[in-house]
């Protein structure tokens, strides 16, 4: 990061720190484990990361967006499979089929890793949804607030991009934002990087958005720094 970057990095993190709120390298690493990938590369992060929330995981709790990501239940019950490392491998060029060109999908999260990220169906990107009725639809209060992930290959004067979009349903933007969207930008930067393409861009859709300026202190402090980004 730049020198003002890193200064309002800080300062975010400080506000947040002194409200008794997750910091942001906490909430980044929800979505994206970056030391884990840094000291254990790709695919050791997979392993170490599920070692780790098999010891750090609060009963009741369901866990991390990145284990939502990378651990799911085959339907008959055999056992797991790894969306994001098969979406890696679906995106990598390897994996694209030649002479072929296929349209944008018109997507609900209704999609099923196990399913559409197998290597015999052929399209232009993939999904990771990480809402999980079995465990989600009892829920009031508590569940995950990251529901979609939409990635997608983009070629622009022969090369390829990866553009991701995602979608909240609810966004608490002073005490997650900034850590959400770092976590966000890490995790494409990694799969772009895996998948041999170039990191393109990143769109965040909130169906439901607080400014929830408490976290940061108040009105003056929330001010304070919204005047310093414009």
């Amino acid at each position: 990061m730049l020198e003002p970057e890193i200064k309002l990095y800080n300062q975010v993190n400080d506000l947040l720190v002194a409200k008794g709120k997750l910091t942001l390298k906490t909430v980044a690493g929800t979505i994206f484990p970056l030391d884990l990938y840094r000291k254990f590369g790709h695919p050791g992060l997979f392993e170490e990361h599920k070692k780790t929330l098999d010891r750090g995981k609060k009963e009741g709790t369901w866990g991390t967006y990145f284990s939502r990501m990378t651990v799911r239940s085959k339907h008959d019950g055999s056992g797991t499979i790894n969306p994001l490392s098969m979406l890696i491998q679906k995106l990598s060029h390897e994996q694209q089929p030649k002479g072929k060109s296929f349209p944008n999908a018109y997507e609900l999260s209704v999609a099923d890793p196990e399913i559409d990220l197998a290597y015999g169906v052929r399209d232009i990107g993939g999904e990771i949804p990480t809402y999980n009725a079995d465990q989600d639809g009892r829920r009031w209060l508590g569940s995950p607030c990251l529901s979609h992930l939409s990635f997608k290959r983009e070629e622009r004067n022969g090369s390829y991009y990866l553009n991701l979009t995602v979608m909240y349903r609810s966004h608490h933007y002073c005490a997650r934002g900034l850590g959400n969207l770092i976590g966000l930008g890490q995790l494409m930067s990694y799969v772009a990087k895996e998948a041999g393409l170039k990191v393109g861009t990143l769109t965040c859709i909130s169906t439901n958005a607080e400014l929830d300026i408490g976290s940061w202190g108040g009105v003056a402090e929330s001010y304070s720094i919204l005047s310093a980004t414009l």
